[in-house]
């Protein structure tokens, strides 16, 4: 469907947006919340606006609009002459929490900010880091050592810990801005936190040569801070029972197929009592005020619709490249690509962007954000595939002979026929928070 939208150009050939493009973008990137709050103010705002109830109804009722004579002649009008200015507009901004954001202007400069609200767009809904550094560099064209810095930044906006990797990693920098003397709190989390609850005070106090009380008071310590920095908030944006996916993709027989979550989304259309009236009134005054909210809802339903069509178009082509993480899990996601993606649906890549952020994706395998799907990787694998390749063989070795770099990458190239270097092992594991071969071995004796 080819969706118009509005757009002037100066002499001097530059975009300007107007205010239904700068909607048009906002509809897209919208979550599902935001957007049935949206339309909601539309639906008290246009008399000729209308909520179906049923997707049968709403489908006849587009489709007839969509024929009608009115709406042709609207289609034809001043909106008609500008073309494709949705997809030309490349100025992506993602959504974003808003109190992270209104932090974000107090403690970054302004060549950083696009970064910074790249990174907590990318949170999951425990307030964690999904894309590592090297994913975030490589989708932004940013340099790595940037990226650190602002993420460490963001790490201590409120509340502390936010976009953090690890849960691990948000515990410690939660007790290093704690006051007070959490040394033992930081060495416990950072020495024996995935061992903990099989340890016992004993062995806590002989392995850190402590009394019973400094033991006890690091482990209050440590009970008191969020490993779910997002769990601070009662905002619904942040609550995981209130997630509800935009897409669903589900299986017929031997075949996935995606359809959009019509309980998160009213279908709008045209009432006909006022549609009516504004037909065959004589009265110019209110043919006039029906004209214009009629133009105005006929262009959302549209830009709706196109916005549906996105997502859906965008879902089929994770499930053509997705298949097998599909049926058998992470360890099969693919590597793949914004750009392929826009170039498969012949959208611009802002586009792609725009319309998978805060979006969520329902699969057999669970519910995962969109953009968890686009991602870097080696030998068709991603870069989630692969870890969660290293975190199994390591869940299986001996552990009195835990697997080093170079046996992992051994391993990796004879069993999954994927060649990585001892380094980018090391990378992987690093940024899992898996302690190397050796500090494993001390786990044992923790």
């Amino acid at each position: 469907m080819d969706l118009k939208m509005d757009i002037n150009i100066e002499q001097r050939q530059e975009l300007i947006m107007t205010p239904k493009l700068q909607m048009a973008i906002k509809l897209l990137q919208f979550s599902s919340l935001e957007l049935e709050e949206y339309l909601d103010e539309e639906l008290l705002e246009n008399p000729i606006l209308e909520k179906e109830d049923k997707k049968e109804e709403w489908e006849e009722s587009l489709e007839d609009h969509y024929n009608s004579k009115n709406f042709r002649s609207v289609s034809n009008s001043s909106e008609g002459k500008d073309r494709e200015s949705f997809e030309s507009y490349t100025n992506y901004r993602p959504g974003l929490l808003e109190h992270l954001e209104s932090q974000l202007y107090e403690v970054l400069p302004e060549s950083e900010l696009e970064l910074g609200q790249y990174i907590i767009g990318s949170l999951n809904q425990e307030g964690l880091l999904i894309p590592s550094i090297e994913e975030i560099a490589e989708e932004t064209g940013r340099d790595p050592v940037l990226i650190n810095k602002v993420l460490e930044k963001i790490q201590r906006l409120d509340p502390v810990g936010i976009a953090s990797r690890t849960i691990k990693e948000a515990l410690l920098i939660q007790l290093e801005t704690l006051g007070g003397n959490n040394e033992l709190a930081i060495k416990i989390v950072t020495g024996c936190w995935d061992k903990l609850n099989e340890l016992s005070i004993k062995k806590l106090k002989k392995k850190y040569k402590v009394t019973e009380e400094e033991v006890l008071y690091a482990l209050e310590k440590i009970k008191n801070l969020q490993p779910r920095p997002a769990s601070l908030y009662s905002n619904d944006e942040l609550k995981t029972d209130y997630i509800e996916p935009d897409i669903i993709i589900k299986k017929d027989k031997e075949d996935y197929y995606a359809e959009l979550n019509s309980t998160n989304t009213p279908l709008l259309s045209i009432n006909p009592k006022y549609y009516s009236l504004m037909k065959n009134t004589e009265d110019d005054e209110t043919n006039e005020f029906l004209k214009k909210k009629f133009k105005a809802a006929i262009w959302l339903i549209r830009a709706i619709e196109h916005r549906r069509m996105t997502l859906l178009k965008i879902s089929n082509v994770l499930i053509n490249r997705q298949k097998e993480f599909l049926d058998k899990g992470v360890k099969y996601l693919k590597p793949l690509t914004m750009q392929e993606v826009a170039d498969e649906i012949e959208m611009h890549e802002s586009t792609v962007s725009r319309a998978s952020n805060d979006k969520y994706v329902q699969t057999p395998q669970g519910l995962y954000t969109m953009k968890f799907f686009f991602a870097s990787g080696v030998d068709n694998r991603s870069s989630a595939s692969i870890k969660a390749l290293i975190t199994e063989y390591i869940n299986k070795e001996d552990k009195d002979k835990p697997y080093s770099d170079n046996k992992l990458s051994e391993i990796l190239t004879n069993n999954e026929g994927i060649d990585l270097s001892r380094r980018t092992i090391a990378k992987y594991r690093n940024s899992l928070d898996i302690p190397s071969s050796v500090e494993r071995k001390k786990w044992k004796r923790c």
